[in-house]
């Protein structure tokens, strides 16, 4: 890609996050973005058709780095555990563009798509995983849980603490999968 593509990029997406992170979605204005990022309208509206895209484009863009963060998915043994370890580091890593890009209403859409991704890897890896209701469910745990845990106390708690207690947990819920 073009240099300058790739800086007026940044400049916008830098300019959106600002705004963004100081108001809802619905309320950030194109002329104010650009005269942020130091850009045309007409330049915003090459890259972009409106702010919508630029929004969804940053929101698969964060989902897709916090993915491929999570290195190695299994749901056995402790790597159910280790999931979830490398989840929640994953989201205090960019704890603040989730914070921005997926606040409000907007916050289990992401814990959906972060799920979905796991979930879609899981099944390419192993094709009998999509019809295994037991370890969906503790994918959904997982990913969910894990999510609902680190909006809620990751500023209350230690986070080393919290993640070996949601490690902990994780582990528990596979135990509890692997008994039939």
């Amino acid at each position: 890609m073009d240099i300058r593509i790739e800086k007026t990029d940044r400049a916008i997406e830098k300019a959106f996050m600002e705004l963004r992170a100081r108001q809802p979605l619905e309320k950030i204005k194109i002329k104010d973005l650009c005269a942020l990022a130091k850009v045309n309208k007409s330049t915003f509206y090459a890259h972009y058709e409106d702010i919508y895209e630029l929004s969804s484009r940053l929101e698969q863009k964060l989902i897709r780095i916090i993915l491929e963060s999570v290195p190695n998915v299994e749901l056995t043994g402790s790597n159910t555990e280790q999931l979830t370890r490398d989840l929640f580091h994953a989201f205090v890593q960019n704890q603040d563009a989730v914070n921005i890009l997926f606040s409000g209403a907007r916050q289990g859409i992401f814990a959906n798509c972060i799920e979905k991704g796991l979930r879609d890897r899981l099944s390419a890896k192993d094709p009998t995983f999509a019809a295994d209701l037991d370890r969906g469910i503790l994918l959904s745990f997982c990913v969910q849980g894990c999510f609902y845990a680190f909006t809620n106390n990751s500023s209350r708690m230690d986070e080393d603490h919290l993640v070996d207690l949601l490690a902990a947990i994780a582990k528990a819920a596979q135990s509890l999968n692997s008994k039939e």
